[in-house]
């Protein structure tokens, strides 16, 4: 049972459509114009909130990118289109990226794979509040599922380069090199390669040396939080009082998270390890350090473990099903 490639790319594009006008459209969005305006403030190293948006320097890189050679080649035409068409081209490159992460995975089911790629969509659209289009956080999901690819398959060395981009593009890719050392199938910790160690250590040693260069370029500020917050106490007690942020949770996230905690152990090795590695420690610190409505930045541990393990349970549970009516 499969499906042919160009259903797959007809209902990847018109996904990534559908999220590029709920997020250009919603009234929990800022306007195009407000976009321009942080774009620019970006460039001229002045952002808003500085710490930590005047950091993360590849998306605003790529992005003017794509504004100078749209100006080239249309000069007189909409400066508003590249705006559009990058977020587009995020939305695509993901869904194409998720579609063969899930079945390196083991999700063998391609309708399957298809409800959680729609899943994903609806997650993504609902997951925009008082933001611009963070171009930022969906290159860092991105980011997050090509190092997945790249340790399933054994592409070991190409953490280090990837981890490089990522540092510069944002501060939370910081547990990419870290994944190297939660392999598939290994259950002892002498087991890992020295392969794997060393490109651990040189991938987190040239994240902390981006880290501290961009600050360094920039001009370091302390953290600056939205309506005066700057300790983890009050960001913890704001995001615990905030009544919205549990709608747009359960909007972003659904239910799926309680379902995979109470199925961990059916998990293959490899989602268990990065599930212990990166959830908690992910939900955590956006609690007590940045502002929890703004769903989208749950979306890399959503991506990355809690939607595939749910895919994998579902999966096995009709596989099970199966194997026992094959025995009646």
């Amino acid at each position: 049972m499969t499906m042919r490639k160009w259903v797959w790319a007809v209902c990847i594009l018109l996904m990534s459509g559908y999220i590029l006008y709920q997020h250009a459209i919603s009234d929990c969005s800022i306007t195009p114009w407000q976009q321009l305006e942080r774009h620019r403030r970006m460039l001229e190293g002045n952002s808003e909130y500085f710490n930590p948006w005047q950091y993360r320097v590849f998306s605003m890189l790529v992005l003017e990118g794509a504004i100078r050679v749209y100006q080239y080649i249309l000069p007189n035409y909409d400066v508003l289109v590249p705006y559009f068409a990058l977020h587009y081209f995020q939305m695509a490159l993901l869904f194409f990226l998720c579609l063969y992460y899930y079945q390196a995975l083991g999700v063998k089911n391609p309708y399957l794979i298809l409800l959680g790629l729609i899943v994903l969509c609806f997650s993504i659209a609902n997951s925009s509040f008082k933001s611009d289009f963070s171009y930022n956080t969906y290159f860092d999901i991105i980011f997050y599922v090509c190092a997945a690819l790249l340790i399933i398959y054994e592409r070991i060395f190409w953490i280090i380069p990837l981890t490089a981009v990522a540092a510069i593009n944002r501060e939370t890719s910081g547990f990419i090199p870290l994944m190297l050392l939660m392999p598939p199938s290994i259950k002892n910790w002498r087991m890992i390669s020295r392969d794997r160690w060393l490109a651990c250590a040189i991938s987190f040693a040239l994240f902390a040396f981006i880290f501290f260069l961009v600050r360094w370029y920039y001009g370091y500020r302390t953290y600056e939080g939205v309506n005066e917050m700057k300790t983890p106490l009050e960001f913890l007690m704001f995001n615990v009082q905030f009544f919205r942020t549990y709608p747009l949770l359960l909007g972003t996230l659904s239910v799926i998270p309680i379902i995979v905690v109470f199925h961990i152990g059916k998990l293959p090795p490899v989602l268990q390890n990065w599930l212990w590695l990166i959830v908690p420690f992910w939900f955590v610190l956006h609690f007590v350090k940045s502002n929890a409505m703004e769903t989208r930045l749950f979306l890399v541990p959503f991506v990355l473990v809690l939607l595939p393990s749910m895919l994998l349970i579902v999966e096995r549970w009709y596989s099970d099903r199966e194997h026992v009516a094959a025995k009646k």
